[in-house]
């Protein structure tokens, strides 16, 4: 296609795949780079966003003026070094390639509230500092504060993504061990989130203002252990947490409205 781009997705996985799909049913003309090529789709390209010279590929590609830039980056690995590589250094690269004369582009960054440190509890919003206290949260912090020297930018923390299938885990004793049942689960449906990253890019797009940061969260952080009475049947309604770290949004009003608000929607759901 020869016409500009008025959304590229940069690491177009499956995240990034579902808000193409959104995007597009609104006529807008979008471009997903991901590292795996797709066959006879030239809404796609093949790029190694680790590698300078594919910086190099992307800006001869043509895009409208106001154009978009999401990225929704994946380490290949839960390691320093491919955080440090995946999150770092591409937003290194995209502070360059977006602050550079004639290529001023408003950019969405796709982050984690992992930035927050595990001594850090109570209502976390988006006026909270965070504090890492841990190599995850040093990496994704130290790339937000590269966008964040984008004129125009907007940081999204996503907290834990997830869908119906997922919660079915939740039955897994298995799984259950693996995690402290004290701890508050904080969360957002996949289609949710999917929702968020549009309305952004759209506001964006149509020149409507938009928070330099925001947390991607439902209405529904709770302890484990509330969430496993409720799958267990033993309570009917899952208690929202009172103490522990809450994640919450300053900016929820500005945001469609959640689908799924608590996880006790998508479970009650035939």
């Amino acid at each position: 296609m020869s016409n500009p781009w008025d959304i590229v997705i940069l690491g177009c996985g499956q995240l990034g795949g579902n808000l193409k799909t959104a995007l597009e049913a609104e006529k807008i003309h979008v471009l997903g780079v991901r590292r795996t090529p797709v066959p006879d789709d030239s809404t796609f390209i093949s790029l190694d966003l680790d590698v300078a010279d594919a910086w190099e590929q992307l800006a001869q590609v043509p895009l409208a003026p106001n154009a978009v830039i999401v990225a929704i980056m994946t380490p290949d690995a839960r390691t320093e070094d491919a955080y440090r590589q995946r999150y770092v250094g591409v937003s290194e690269r995209l502070r360059q390639f977006g602050s550079a004369p004639g290529r001023e582009h408003a950019v969405i960054w796709v982050s984690s509230t992992a930035v927050f440190g595990q001594h850090q509890s109570g209502v976390l919003d988006e006026s909270v500092p965070a504090e890492p206290d841990h190599w995850r949260g040093y990496c994704l912090r130290e790339a937000e504060q590269n966008i964040e020297q984008i004129q125009a930018a907007t940081v999204i923390r996503l907290t834990g993504l997830y869908n119906a299938q997922s919660l079915i885990r939740l039955k897994d004793q298995r799984f259950r061990e693996q995690l402290d049942s004290k701890v508050v689960s904080n969360r957002i449906h996949r289609e949710d989130a999917v929702s968020w990253l549009n309305a952004l890019a759209c506001n964006y797009l149509q020149k409507i203002p938009v928070p330099s940061l925001i947390h991607g969260v439902d209405m529904g952080s709770a302890r484990y252990q509330e969430i496993y009475d409720f799958v267990d049947g033993v309570s009917s309604a899952i208690k929202p947490a009172t103490v522990g770290r809450i994640v919450n949004s300053r900016y929820r009003d500005r945001m469609p409205a959640l689908q799924y608000p608590t996880c006790e929607v998508v479970i009650n759901s035939p």
